[in-house]
């Protein structure tokens, strides 16, 4: 007994193989700082202690504003101010996991209430 016409024979194709790529030149723990401005620098210096995150054993709170910063979460121009950590702490308690800013908030918020009161002249009075 014979049974033909059940298909066809098929020739086996190679699988398909990488793609060659160009190495990326990522910082290590594949972080990358070069959207962080002046501001976040010295505010994760402030509340962290780093200098520079990108050649430092990172912290949370680094690696955070650092991602926040990469993914456009806070855009160019936009500060990172106390709404905005404020903010960010409460969609991370909303999660049901840890806080992983939670520890450096209250530093963050006493830095950035002293700093915005000597760049007074930054404000926009809104109340008129």
């Amino acid at each position: 007994m014979s049974i033909s016409g059940l298909g066809t024979a098929r020739t086996p194709q190679p699988p398909l193989g990488p793609v060659n790529r160009t190495p990326r030149a990522d910082q290590p723990g594949g972080r990358t700082d070069e959207h962080l401005t002046s501001r976040d620098r010295e505010l994760i210096f402030q509340v962290a202690g780093q200098r520079d995150p990108a050649k430092q054993a990172g912290t949370a709170f680094a690696a955070i504003l650092t991602s926040e910063r990469a993914a456009g979460r806070l855009a160019p121009g936009q500060e990172a101010s106390a709404l905005y950590l404020k903010d960010l702490s409460r969609r991370y308690e909303r999660t049901g996991g840890p806080n992983p800013i939670a520890d450096y908030l209250p530093k963050a918020l006493e830095y950035l209430s002293s700093s915005e009161g000597r760049a007074g002249g930054n404000r926009i009075d809104v109340s008129a």
